[in-house]
């Protein structure tokens, strides 16, 4: 959509001056005061809250320029959702009379852009490649339906099913308020009720579809013409071929787990320069010439002759992808888009490998064995030494995919006098790895919910500001940022640590527009400041953050009073 002419101006204005912005600090200062001066009235708070969660959220983790056109795109967004700002603006602009510099909205003139009235931030080239694969695909003509689409239907609701019910087993008890265990937004995707049903669309979509040839040739084929038209007949002869369809998915799942991992290993490969770019090999290649005969100084040709020259030959790399690794790479990504859609983010280890010890393992024996650990954890008299010989038995019994599910579900579900806390999880996920190399593959699950908890427990000290709680609330949130900044390796997690510090210096823009802002960006600036310090001091801290926080507690108490 193109934006008219006078939120085009407006915009042009503002990324204008945006260009002047060289810093991060300057760049959080520049949006925290355009949060304030557009979206200001009473009817923008929960617009610039929803705005100002976005931009922070994103903020964390990108280098400088990418941050630069997030804070475009979020000023895009602002004036195409009130185009009333930039009329207001365009008016002031053209030096109309004060009396008519009023916002529109505020007149009741113009009424905010509907949801879907956003401007394109990519450009028209993004626009005209939209179009023509939208044409491309009115074009085509629809695929014809699959011979076999009732068996497959059948067969892939059976196996969803079973998956589903495994799924059952990792729920996540109500984690308390505040907790070193808090999640923003999304907790482990595992634990996610939205993950079933993502799931099970691959399933059904994307992983039965694939093993098509074999379902074909060892199940489908094998059934009369009389049992594929018949609903029932057709149900009852796959529940007898089940084991045979079962057989088929778990080798293809496991053919899948290893062409990932080759293709994964070739990637990182052709990503070094001493393996990269195109190799050569010297070889005896036999070549024809003709025959030259001289006789009497005369030269002429008489039959051919072979001989062995020496060339260089232009070998495949051995980091081109085989054909079958490219499909495995496009099935996982097309897990991965599903999952987006519905608002997850899978981790690298949610991979074929972790899809197929969910459907064999032994499902009753680990609900068993996840109950007794739980209850174990939170039992006053078990100790820490004791509790760990569990952990490391439960290494050596369960995949390492499942002991990291499980410890997750012991740290997430736990209460805050839970003997397990961040610092367990932290010594337990560490272990006696000596790089992230050899932690990622021992670790799939653990690394990542780690790298999490700076900028989720910064979220929660926010969340405690945002709705003023009372000072032992934020004192336990302090305490557990604290907690987690003090063990967190800087050279491990040093890019997480980072992320949330980026959170913390966003408080201008979290705030922007809240009467209690310059309050709230000070606690952030002394947290910053205490933590990026050689010795962090939380009882120092602590009490210049309470004592900053203690007027707005008193004036709250006022007006409860009133």
């Amino acid at each position: 959509m193109a934006l008219p002419i006078d939120q085009q101006r407006l915009l042009h204005d503002l990324c204008a001056k945006l260009k002047g912005v060289t810093d991060q600090a300057q760049l959080i200062a520049f949006m925290a005061e355009v949060m304030r001066s557009l979206l200001r009235r009473a009817g923008d708070a929960e617009f610039r809250a929803q705005v100002q969660d976005s931009f922070i959220t994103g903020l964390a983790g990108r280098d400088w320029p990418d941050q630069v056109m997030l804070a475009r795109g979020v000023l895009a967004v602002v004036i195409a959702k009130r185009p009333e700002i930039a009329k207001a603006w365009q008016s002031l602009h053209d030096a109309v009379a004060p009396g008519q510099a009023r916002r529109a909205a505020d007149r009741g003139e113009t009424l905010p852009a509907d949801d879907d009235d956003l401007p394109d931030l990519d450009g028209i080239e993004i626009e005209l490649l939209e179009e023509a694969q939208e044409q491309v695909a009115m074009a085509a003509p629809p695929p014809p339906p699959y011979d076999f689409a009732d068996a497959e239907s059948l067969v892939a609701a059976w196996i969803a099913d079973v998956l589903e019910r495994r799924l059952g087993i990792f729920r996540l008890p109500t984690t308390p308020f505040p907790s070193v265990a808090y999640s923003h937004e999304r907790t482990f995707f595992l634990f996610e009720p939205d993950f079933a049903p993502v799931a099970r669309r691959f399933l059904t979509e994307v992983l039965i579809p694939a093993c098509r040839a074999p379902l074909e040739r060892h199940v489908y084929r094998t059934a009369d013409a009389q049992t594929l038209v018949s609903p029932k007949l057709l149900d009852a002869f796959l529940t007898e071929k089940r084991p045979t369809i079962w057989k088929i998915l778990i080798e293809r799942l496991g053919k899948l787990a290893a062409q990932h991992r080759q293709a994964e290993a070739k990637i990182e490969a052709a990503s070094t320069p001493a393996t990269g770019g195109p190799e050569f090999e010297e070889v005896n290649i036999p070549v024809s010439k003709p025959r030259v005969v001289t006789v009497l100084g005369v030269s002429f040709r008489l039959g051919k002759q072979t001989v062995s020259q020496r060339m260089k030959v232009r070998l495949r790399a051995s980091t081109e992808l085989e054909e079958s690794e490219r499909e495995a790479l496009t099935l996982l990504a097309r897990f991965s888009d599903l999952a987006g859609e519905a608002g997850l983010e899978l981790p690298p280890g949610c991979d074929f490998q972790f899809l197929r010890i969910l459907l064999e393992f032994d499902a009753k024996a680990f609900a068993h064995t996840a109950r007794e650990i739980v209850a174990l954890a939170g039992h006053k008299e078990t100790t820490r030494a004791y509790l760990f010989e569990r952990l490391k038995a439960l290494d050596e019994t369960y995949a390492n995919y499942l002991s990291d599910a499980l410890i997750l579900l012991l740290f997430l579900g736990g209460t805050n006098d839970h003997a397990f806390g961040f610092k367990e999880l932290y010594d337990v996920c560490i272990g006696e790895a000596r790089d992230n190399s050899a932690l990622a593959s021992r670790r799939p699950f653990l690394p990542a919910e780690i790298g999490r908890r700076p900028t989720e427990l910064v979220f929660q000290l926010r969340e405690v500001l945002k709705r003023r709680y009372d000072e032992a609330t934020l004192t336990q949130a302090v305490t557990a940022l604290f907690q987690v900044w003090t063990t967190m390796s800087k050279t491990r997690f040093g890019d997480s640590l980072e992320a949330g510090l980026t959170v913390l210096r966003t408080f201008p823009v979290t705030f922007a527009g809240d009467l209690d802002e310059p309050v709230f960006s000070g606690i952030g600036h002394t947290l910053y400041r205490v933590l990026t310090s050689a010795e962090p001091n939380l009882e120092g801290a602590t009490q210049s953050i309470q004592a900053q926080y203690a007027p707005i507690l008193a004036r709250l108490r006022l007006h409860k009073l009133h």
